[in-house]
């Protein structure tokens, strides 16, 4: 077999293209991929990237180009030089990279290592991993656990939440004196309602379409809830929004925010939007006294955080390195019918 891999991310392609994958289905893109002969395959598909991994018989002619090309038919739009295309070693250890945060915008963020995780249970669920995959997912989990145990990566901020946290906190100094409104409830939205109590925020307002799920997280940072419906009429009242759903469309235009903009007597209004598709439209920017921060207006702070943890940086690297290429040489020994062993040493499996 032949691991093949595909994919794109922040650092490769502009957010209108990673949008067209983004709105893909894990599970229904998987057994497609099934139907055109390819026995196994994950996906991890995050707000900064969207990858495809899979197996192919050594045999069969298929390598990462054609792997590419079946993303390009999903996503209705050609890929050219964003896309990123690996084979075997080179996968693996792009795979561990991703899994240790070595890949992500925010380096050592804490996030990836389960979303690599619930991407593999996916693929499992949908009967599409067997040993090779299993393997080497359970082993990309491992290295992550490792780097972030034995290196200070982790150290700093650690995912995009509080990224955007630490965005709002420049922009007005002290959140003691903000409203905030968080449109979404999933895990960043809960990620972030807890780091803006811990900021100390005035005030946290959660909406989101299930009004259950937007109680729950209010109720844990000592917040309050708006139904989904209303929360055009809380963007009066807000200093800080930050869009966090899983909507394919954006759900805040420009219309929005100028009939918000009525009652604020020209108080500013910042819109933080770190969904994928974006949920901010881009008109929004061009409003008197609003102001727009994408994904991309992220990268100066990452850049500064970057910079006192070079070491940790290198040292997470050949961690990397090294267990890909041990990794790599079991995989191979597979391959040729020589199965060598594969231990974990001084740790366990995930």
């Amino acid at each position: 077999m032949n691991l093949l891999l595909a994919g794109l991310n922040h650092k490769t392609a502009p957010l209108p293209l990673r949008e067209r994958l983004a709105v893909l289905e894990p599970q229904k893109t998987l057994h497609q991929l099934r139907s055109e002969g390819f026995a196994e395959g994950v996906i991890i598909a995050t707000c900064n990237r969207f990858e495809l991994y899979a197996l192919a018989p050594r045999n069969s002619g298929r390598g990462a180009a054609e792997l590419s090309v079946f993303l390009e038919r999903q996503a209705g739009a050609p890929f050219g030089p964003a896309a990123y295309r690996m084979e075997n070693g080179d996968a693996v250890r792009h795979l561990f990279e991703v899994a240790s945060g070595l890949d992500s915008l925010v380096v050592g963020e804490t996030d990836i290592l389960g979303q690599v995780k619930d991407s593999y249970f996916v693929a499992k669920d949908a009967g599409m991993t067997g040993k090779l995959s299993n393997v080497l997912f359970q082993r990309a989990l491992f290295v992550g656990k490792r780097v972030r145990t034995e290196t200070a990566i982790s150290v700093g901020p650690t995912s995009v939440a509080s990224l955007a946290v630490d965005l709002a906190s420049r922009v007005f100094g002290n959140l003691a004196d903000c409203s905030a409104l968080i449109l979404g409830a999933g895990a960043m939205a809960q990620t972030l309602s807890r780091t803006l109590r811990s900021r100390s925020a005035k005030e946290i307002v959660i909406s989101n379409r299930s009004w259950d799920r937007a109680r729950e997280i209010a109720a844990e940072c000592a917040g309050s809830a708006v139904p989904w419906e209303e929360f055009p009429r809380a963007l009066a009242a807000a200093d800080i929004v930050i869009a966090s759903t899983a909507s394919p469309t954006p759900i805040v235009n420009s219309e929005t925010v100028l009939r918000a903009m009525k009652g604020r007597m020209g108080r500013s209004l910042f819109f933080i939007d770190i969904s994928m598709p974006r949920n901010v439209d881009e008109s929004v920017h061009g409003l008197d006294h609003v102001y727009l921060y994408r994904m991309e207006d992220l990268e100066k702070i990452v850049a500064e955080s970057l910079k006192s943890r070079d070491h940790a940086v290198r040292h997470a690297g050949e961690i990397v390195r090294e267990k890909a290429d041990e990794f790599s040489r079991w995989f191979e020994s597979v391959r040729d019918g020589r199965e060598i062993s594969l231990t974990h040493s001084d740790h366990g499996d995930s």
